[in-house]
């Protein structure tokens, strides 16, 4: 059985799906999901501190009211009970969040390896001068293969199947070494930056192009800032 990382459906989850899937976004507010229910994280716990009147009153109180009350009693630790549902409360929170996060890389980042070690011990076997020329034979073949895909016109699907199956593969092999290169040359909260500074310049630019060809539109974008 494959498991998945992300998946909203208890019913075609498994236990340890569900263990990393219980907490979740939704309607801009944390939710908890197990096999039986979803409810608010806030009305969680306050079903939970109710029961065990720590705080007894908690679900009389307002969302604000009981964000400040859980917030405050994180003072406690582990030392009773409302420290320990406080550490709780936090807990499933910031889960809420790092899922949120993982989804949208999901969905829309780059794929990675779960060895980068690997790909740092090509650097330190290969040398990195090696390694930069191989990026730059992998971006060659990338490109090749695109300009194979293009002229589609003159292809059977079976051909431009298989045009599109050599691009996916080069694609990979390209993210390999753009992980090198970052493992080489360092910068990547640099290359972060500049990722979100060009997709903002972007929106600025969708905003006004009317008129303007997608390739002109789309070489201005990714200028250098300076």
């Amino acid at each position: 059985m494959v498991f998945r990382k992300i998946c909203n459906d208890t019913s075609t989850m498994s236990a340890t799906e569900l263990a990393h899937n219980f907490v979740f976004v939704k309607n801009r507010e944390a939710w908890y999901r197990d096999f039986d229910r979803e409810i608010p994280v806030r009305d969680l716990m306050r079903e939970i501190c109710a029961k065990h009147a720590a705080p007894a009153d908690a679900d009389e109180l307002t969302d604000e009211e009981l964000d400040e009350i859980l917030y405050d009693n994180l003072q406690f630790g582990t030392d009773d009970l409302e420290g320990v549902f406080a550490l709780l409360y936090m807990a499933l929170y910031g889960m809420t969040d790092v899922r949120a996060w993982l989804e949208r890389y999901e969905t829309t980042g780059l794929p990675t390896t779960n060895r980068p070690e690997v790909l740092q011990e090509c650097v330190g076997t290969y040398g990195a001068e090696a390694q930069v020329d191989m990026a730059v034979e992998e971006m060659s073949e990338l490109t090749k293969a695109l300009l194979k895909y293009r002229r589609k016109a003159a292809q059977g699907s079976k051909d431009l199947e298989a045009a599109r199956e050599n691009i996916l593969e080069e694609v990979a092999d390209v993210i390999i070494m753009l992980t090198q290169l970052i493992m080489i040359y360092g910068g990547r909260d640099l290359v972060q930056e500049t990722i979100e500074n060009k997709v903002d310049r972007q929106i600025k630019r969708l905003a006004n192009t009317e008129g303007e060809t997608g390739s002109e539109v789309a070489q201005e974008v990714l200028q250098p800032a300076t």
